[in-house]
């Protein structure tokens, strides 16, 4: 049974109505949150009758779209489902779920050696591991790697939508230095992933240079409808990151040729996993190799250095081999008192 967009959003909004069970919701509230989703997703004025919603709810109970929902109804008034860890988003596919996904996978496929198809290769491989563990009723054969106890995720959609409709914010965040949140006036600019943690990229009213934002810290956000969003003019997501290693970019310092030596146990890992897409193999040496990289210093690359442990040598320049050490004197201390 072919679902359309309208409809879909329609069943989405009642499976997280349903799924609230701090409050009673009657055929009315389901039809106003349905209003309210479409006309925020879709932008639909119309209003969706009592009926709609009925046939709404009658196919979500059935096997028609492969949810059987365990939706019942107390009091004679009030919707709600029966097994209180149910949703349509735990559903297993259809069979003509299955049949579209390798429609849409074999189509993808067929696209391999565009340099556009590397940004998708991985969402086609999770598909296609969907697929192959819903046929065959197994667990899946790839582990992608994922943050179960991740936070902040929620607000991705609302950036999301910030950023391509060019809306100003208003953020309250709390980094994690800070003794309390903050109020503050932002452009959304870029969303970014780094290591299972997501950030988001833009300027703070009256700034001038990009700031990064984690969504973790984030406790609340405010569209600022009036406010008049402003661009950075100087922005350009494609490029920004080129320099650095992770996300903190320090723009008061330009990238730094840094030499290492990285021992023969784990060179061969560094040069099948480059550090960073600057990396050279300068030389191979006794007990190792000389390979350098050309990044701003920062945190996240210390941090991504420092987990080699003795796998790895700063050799230059200076600057950066004073605070490498200065660091391991700290750690010996750590563990030495």
């Amino acid at each position: 049974m072919p679902v359309n967009r309208n409809a879909l959003i329609r069943y989405r909004t009642i499976d997280k109505c349903l799924q609230n069970r701090r409050r009673k919701w009657t055929i009315e509230d389901l039809i106003d949150a349905c209003n309210e989703a479409l006309y925020e997703y879709e932008g639909m004025h119309t209003s969706i009758s009592m009926r709609t919603i009925r046939l709404d709810l009658n196919a979500m109970r059935s096997d028609s779209l492969g949810y059987n929902a365990p939706i019942i109804v107390k009091d004679k008034k009030f919707y709600t489902y029966e097994d209180a860890e149910y949703s349509i988003a735990n559903s297993p596919l259809t069979t003509q779920d299955l049949g579209i996904l390798q429609e849409v996978s074999h189509l993808l496929r067929q696209f391999k050696g565009f340099s556009h198809f590397n940004e998708v290769s991985e969402m086609v491989n999770k598909l296609e591991d969907k697929i192959y563990s819903e046929q065959h009723q197994q667990a899946s054969v790839i582990d992608f790697e994922k943050n179960d106890l991740l936070t902040g995720i929620e607000w991705l959609d609302i950036l999301y939508k910030a950023i391509v409709n060019k809306t100003t914010l208003l953020l309250t965040y709390q980094s994690f230095k800070a003794r309390q949140a903050a109020d503050i006036i932002f452009y959304p600019y870029l969303l970014k992933e780094y290591r299972n943690r997501w950030f988001i990229l833009g300027m703070k009213k009256q700034g001038k240079e990009i700031i990064t934002f984690a969504l973790d810290r984030i406790q609340n956000i405010t569209a600022q409808d009036k406010e008049l969003f402003v661009q950075h003019k100087k922005f350009e997501p494609h490029t920004y990151f080129n320099d650095i290693i992770g996300v903190t970019r320090n723009y008061a310092e330009q990238p730094t040729t840094i030499l290492f030596w990285a021992s023969a146990l784990h060179a061969p890992y560094i040069k099948t996993k480059p550090i960073h897409a600057s990396q050279k193999i300068v030389e191979e040496v006794k007990g190792g190799s000389h390979f350098t990289i050309a990044v701003i210093p920062n945190f996240e690359m210390e941090r991504e250095l420092f987990g080699f442990g003795e796998g790895i040598k700063i050799l230059s320049p200076n600057n950066i081999v004073r605070q490498i050490k200065r660091k391991m004197r700290l750690m010996q201390e750590l563990y030495l008192d």
